[in-house]
């Protein structure tokens, strides 16, 4: 099963803190090509820790039964 919730937290995220960077770096002129590889970097390795973290916030027992990265399968028993 594909975790939708965390899916689209990710891409929310990582979309969000990658557009504020994008728009803080043309803000201070800087117009070539290396702002938006570094937003897209900033992006990933601020936004993916923080949808994870903000999934288990919204799920704290499915968080607690398959840990943060889904790691272990859920006790069907």
């Amino acid at each position: 099963m594909v975790p939708h919730l965390r899916l689209w937290l990710i891409a929310l995220w990582a979309s969000s803190v990658a557009g504020a960077v994008v728009i803080a770096g043309l803000v201070l002129g800087r117009y070539e090509w290396a702002t938006f590889l570094w937003a897209a970097a900033i992006g990933l390795a601020v936004g993916l820790p923080a949808a994870l973290l903000n999934w288990a916030y919204l799920r704290p027992r499915r968080a607690r039964e398959v840990g943060l990265m889904g790691q272990a399968p859920p006790d069907r028993g």
